[in-house]
């Protein structure tokens, strides 16, 4: 069994490995929550948590592992539904015959995400500490639409990935008291691809097909250091509070832009010198408390709320790289020099509430989970668009942790609903640099609000672990 146990670990190291060398795809933002028991609990596994996934939830937790050796598999799969009715266009309607009869409505056609993390830990001997180094990125689906769909000035797609290396230490002070602190080093990678307009104002229209540029940024930043901590108190015996802080993230991303040009034969000249790119992309600090009652391997019921501060991204800030990005011989300018600029986004801050419960039938082979959340949205309806949707939403989840000996294997089912979102005061607008440049030319033609309309999702997310203990 111990062979069986290294093959599985080597095995999820390789596919790791892979999956971190070409980035996956995944949403802007987090899908709660990651790791399968924690998912079979709806998330409320902060107070409670007992298995390597403690390194992401509440790294004091680590002192209940069992053994000086421990061992960490876990594999996501998310399916992602998303869909989004545009708000029908006038003008779009008269001019191109696609949509004469109005938007259809178009769906987020990615493929399912697999999403593995694994861990090892031991006490070095001693009967206080832990120690552990995990490998893990939070859960995220799949992000890819049509690129001629009338969502495609938003996106057409996106495929990001948010790794996290990280060493931690826990210290189990007293029967009642144990802390933990994890340093991260957290590597981030994106490429998106969207439609921008190339309509100059003085001929065509703002969404004539062959007046788009297709522009794709692929950015990386390779090292960012973080780190979080936590703590866990059993002030009576069969209540535990757990409470943990995860660090804020900065990246600095750096990389290449890619634009394919017009087919409009009036562009036929023009050129772009300069590819280099680099975006400021902030993920949130995150604090999360628990409150759980239990008798010990019987039963277990927690209650969570987790704060989830996004209001730290409230734009994206965007820069060419050295030598700057140039554009010569474009009709009605001429040249123009890409500038630095920012993408609106006003992200909120997200609440969850998170309930979870767990029986262990007379303390057999199998401990039977469930669990329900609501998590509020991050994006006000101004700034919302397919690049995430990211409604209000709730979710239930079923799971079973299955006890061999010193080897755990958990399994789990989610299904995350997303409420339906109606949007006419978006203010996203078309990308066009030409209008930035110089809108004179454009009287009142000038680019089109892109966010109205419907908005939809869920999520189904199935995952595994398998732990070992030694």
């Amino acid at each position: 069994m111990k062979q069986l146990a290294f093959v599985l670990v080597n095995a999820a190291v390789t596919a790791l490995t892979l999956y971190a060398s070409s980035p996956a795809r995944a949403g802007s933002f987090y899908i709660p929550e990651r790791g399968a028991r924690s998912l079979a609990m709806g998330g409320a596994h902060i107070a409670g948590s007992d298995d390597m996934n403690a390194q992401w939830l509440n790294p004091a937790a680590l002192t209940r592992l069992s053994g000086d050796l421990s061992l960490y598999v876990d594999l996501g799969l998310i399916f992602t539904n998303q869909s989004f009715q545009r708000q029908n266009d006038a003008e779009v309607m008269r001019k191109d015959e696609r949509y004469a009869g109005g938007f259809p409505e178009v769906e987020n056609q990615g493929p399912p995400f697999p999403d593995p993390s694994l861990g090892v830990a031991t006490r070095f001997g001693t009967e206080d500490f832990v120690f552990a180094l995990g490998m893990y990125g939070p859960y995220a689906g799949t992000n890819k639409w049509a690129e001629d769909g009338p969502q495609r000035y938003s996106l057409v797609n996106l495929s990001a990935l948010e790794l996290f290396v990280q060493a931690s230490v826990a210290w189990q002070i007293s029967d009642e008291l144990s802390v933990g602190i994890g340093l991260q080093w957290v590597i981030t990678e994106v490429t998106q691809r969207l439609a921008i307009s190339g309509y100059p104002g003085v001929f065509g229209w703002a969404e004539e097909p062959d007046l788009d540029n297709m522009a794709e940024v692929s950015v990386s930043d390779v090292f960012t250091p973080s780190a979080n901590l936590g703590v866990l108190y059993t002030p009576v015996p069969g209540f535990d509070i757990g409470a943990s802080l995860q660090l804020p993230v900065h990246a600095e991303l750096d990389g290449d832009l890619a634009v394919r040009l017009p087919s409009h034969y009036y562009f036929s000249d023009t050129a772009v010198s300069g590819d280099k790119i680099g975006l400021g992309l902030d993920f949130p600090a995150i604090v999360r408390l628990g409150l759980r009652l239990y008798e010990e391997d019987l039963w277990s019921v927690e209650l969570a709320g987790v704060v989830e501060l996004w209001s730290v991204l409230d734009k994206i800030d965007v820069a060419p790289g050295e030598g700057g990005i140039v554009f010569t011989n474009v009709p009605g300018i001429g040249t123009y020099t890409v500038k630095p600029f920012s993408i609106d986004t006003r992200s909120k801050d997200v609440f969850s509430v998170r309930l979870g419960g767990s029986y262990r039938p007379d303390r057999g082979i199998a401990t039977i989970r469930a669990g329900a959340l609501y998590e509020s949205s991050s994006l006000p309806d101004q700034t919302i668009d397919v690049l995430k949707i990211d409604n209000d939403k709730f979710g239930g989840m079923i799971g079973a942790t299955f006890h061999l000996g010193t080897y755990d294997l958990d399994v789990a089912a989610a299904y995350i609903q997303q409420a339906d979102r109606t949007v006419t005061d978006s203010v996203k607008y078309q990308v066009n640099p030409i209008y930035d440049q110089d809108p004179s030319s454009y009287g009142g033609t000038g680019p089109h609000i892109v966010g109205n309309g419907t908005y939809g999702g869920s999520y189904l997310m199935l995952a595994a672990t398998f732990n070992a203990s030694f």
